[in-house]
């Protein structure tokens, strides 16, 4: 009885940060959307770079953590996902050319995966 209990706790805790992981996912995609439909905006693409990268370096550290105990072949994916978004946000950070295209696509399937 009390381990169906413990069990629950700890579920309702992973969902409750699974819900809090989709939502700043969701957010980095609108502002992904927003900075792309104003290309214009140096300010707004800077600070999304920038939003992106918060998101994706606390993720990174979560994954790293011991207390992270998800399979390890998914860590070691999405591990390397991550070290693949931040060096593209590195690369839009000089070349205004680069577009969020390929972060928002990866962040958009991890996003639905997290319901």
């Amino acid at each position: 009885m009390k381990n169906q209990a413990y069990l629950e706790i700890i579920e309702d805790g992973q969902q409750d940060a699974r819900a809090g992981e989709r939502e700043v996912i969701g957010t980095s995609i609108e502002q992904m959307l927003l900075s792309d439909d104003n290309p214009d905006n140096a300010n707004g693409r800077i600070e999304t770079i920038n939003y992106v990268t918060r998101v994706w370096n606390y993720l990174l550290n979560d994954l790293a953590s011991e207390e992270n105990h998800s399979n390890q072949e998914f860590k070691a994916t999405l591990i390397s996902i991550g070290i693949f978004i931040m060096k593209h946000m590195d690369k839009m950070r000089t070349n205004p050319a680069i577009a969020f295209k390929p972060v928002r696509e990866i962040s958009e399937i991890i996003h639905a995966g997290l319901k």
